[in-house]
């Protein structure tokens, strides 16, 4: 019987914040995002030059398929609203279990935990 979780079923995104002007407005930005919850990587993610900026962040819960957040629409958000700051948690969009089983299945309880500043030009 093989032990090995089941691999995590993911859909090619576009990194639609690089090609959408977003990033075009800004002058300066740092974010830092965390993964929090049942085997969350412990690490933080830190951006501090815009060519670094993605559109989505994957989540490495092994148990997850197709889950993160969309980073790009939290700074599409701020960028629309003038807004410099943001500290938020964003949920995991992911769904636990074998996706190659019948749902319904349960959300994926990773969360993220987001901090940015952004300085327009």
């Amino acid at each position: 019987m093989n032990s090995k979780p089941p691999a995590k079923k993911r859909v090619p995104r576009r990194n639609l914040v690089a090609i959408d002007g977003t990033l075009d407005k800004l002058q300066r930005i740092q974010i830092s995002v965390r993964e929090v919850g049942p085997d969350a990587e412990p690490f933080e993610l830190r951006i501090v030059h815009k060519e670094a900026m993605r559109e989505y962040v994957e989540c490495n819960n092994p148990a997850c398929f197709n889950g993160g957040f969309s980073l790009g629409e939290v700074l599409r958000e701020m960028v629309s609203g003038r807004q410099e700051e943001f500290i938020g948690t964003s949920f995991c969009t992911g769904q636990t279990g074998d996706p190659e089983e019948l749902g319904p299945h349960p959300s994926c309880p990773t969360r993220f935990e987001v901090e940015a500043t952004i300085r327009f030009r």
